[in-house]
């Protein structure tokens, strides 16, 4: 199992966006230093106002270049907000300036205001992520292409440059939904999942989901097989329950009922009504529930444990640990914690654990050509 810390650079009110940015970088320097795998943001814009990670290439790039080992997760890129020539040509620059440490990962993307700004219709926003993956594909692995698509249309060309990892960096598609999930896995691609509002039951539907889309699925043209399940979880860890509830409650509790909003609103205006809307858990006015009956690991590092110990028995391969809220020496000491104790404290559990005899797409597809 792997481990990472993912950010969306939330500015508190006793901070600022400029501060905020660079200990964004100065965080993900610190994940490298605990030991953990790898780090990731977020690609926000105008979502909230407290998020300061639009521009993730530029941080990461950052982070890259003070960072000799630690992988970077975009989560995710937004293909319809951008050409895709030209995320083509970024993310194979932040791969080559990066010796290779790209986990490149795509989601439609679940703001309607943002959308709206970009002038790109929600309804739109799922062929555009796919037809997009399509387009990045051929760059990053043929010499020379064209393309005639219901978005993009273009005569014979080449990009340049291509990324360092060959064919490409493994590729993941961010899905929230039962949906999306099964979609991750009949494309065959990674499915990053997110467990903000989620029980344990919808948390396994997912999982389930995508297995089954994997069964009958069939890569995307020209796309290397990556069965990597990877969750990102609310995380935020302290000597005791009670300072770490302190530290994080308001902005958990905000977040995960503002993202369901979100989430409701998009899949309306998306297919006109909220029928058959399985994207989200429920609306938590309370921190007990979320932390009694989701994955949200707000605690001490043996109460996160017994929960990321609980996720790869249930066959996920890496936990993103969703760090935000916190002044900025909290978030450091989190990192630490995550490092020094929970991270020993899972492995050595799993290392104690027997086979369950489940046989995950991801072994099943160890004899190919898996990332």
């Amino acid at each position: 199992m792997k481990f990472g810390v993912v950010t969306q650079g939330y500015i508190r009110k006793d901070s600022n966006v400029h501060d905020r940015v660079k200990q964004v970088v100065a965080e993900g320097q610190a994940a490298e230093h605990y030991g953990l795998d790898f780090f990731g943001v977020s690609e926000q814009h105008l979502k909230f106002p407290t998020n300061s990670t639009g521009s993730m290439e530029v941080i990461l790039s950052c982070v890259a270049a003070t960072t000799e080992r630690i992988r970077f997760h975009p989560g995710a890129v937004i293909p319809a907000l951008h050409h895709p020539l030209n995320l083509a040509e970024r993310w194979a620059t932040f791969d080559i300036l990066s010796n290779g440490r790209l986990d490149f990962a795509v989601g439609r993307g679940n703001t309607p205001k943002t959308a709206d700004a970009y002038q790109v219709p929600v309804p739109e926003t799922h062929a555009r992520t796919l037809e997009s993956l399509e387009i990045i594909m051929k760059a990053w692995t043929e010499e020379e292409f064209a393309h005639d698509g219901q978005f993009f249309s273009f005569g014979p060309l080449r990009v340049n440059p291509r990324p360092l990892q060959s064919p490409h960096p493994p590729l993941s598609l961010a899905a929230v939904s039962v949906g999306a999930a099964t979609m991750a896995g009949s494309l065959r691609m990674g499915f990053m999942g997110t467990t903000n509002n989620l029980e344990w039951d919808q948390v396994q539907a997912r999982l389930d989901g995508y297995r089954q889309g994997w069964e009958t699925g069939n890569t995307v043209a020209g796309a290397t097989p990556n069965a990597t399940i990877n969750m990102h979880i609310p995380c935020h860890l302290a000597a005791t329950m009670e300072k770490a509830r302190e530290e994080v409650e308001f902005g958990i509790i905000e977040y995960t009922n503002r993202a369901m909003k979100q989430d409701i609103l998009n899949h309306q205006r998306t297919y006109g009504s909220a029928a058959g809307m399985d994207t989200t858990g429920k609306f938590f006015d309370n921190f007990d529930g979320l932390r009694d009956l989701t994955p949200m690991c707000v605690g001490t590092p043996e109460h996160a444990a017994e929960k990321i110990v609980r996720l790869h028995d249930m066959g996920v391969d890496e936990v993103g640990l969703v760090i935000d809220y916190a002044t900025h020496e909290q978030l450091l000491e989190n990192i630490r914690l995550i490092g020094e104790e929970l991270v020993p404290m899972v492995r050595s559990e799993i290392a104690t654990r027997k086979p369950t005899g489940y046989e995950s797409p991801r072994s099943a597809a160890s004899q190919g050509a898996m990332p």
